[in-house]
């Protein structure tokens, strides 16, 4: 019967990210959480999970292509998670 049940996770209802983007997130996963202070986990989110994610998203078209609404989603972003 486990073999029944599904493995795949939904994101919650209001998730920041969506599947394919929690894809990209996870591949580093493993990495990140073996790191043992906040700078080395620093290190890891700043050179591979954010980097694919700019990748991914400049894949899929989703970034803003003026400067001006690049640099004003980036402070709103950071303001939000200080």
């Amino acid at each position: 019967m486990a073999h029944l049940i599904p493995t795949a996770k939904k994101p919650r209802r209001g998730a920041l990210y969506t599947c394919d983007e929690i894809v990209v997130i996870s591949k580093h996963k493993a990495d990140y959480r073996n790191q043992t202070t906040r700078a080395l986990r620093a290190h890891v989110l700043r050179t591979k999970i954010l980097v694919d994610m700019f990748n991914y998203w400049d894949a899929q078209r989703t970034l803003p292509s003026d400067e001006v609404a690049c640099i004003e989603r980036v402070k709103v972003n950071n303001e939000m998670n200080l």
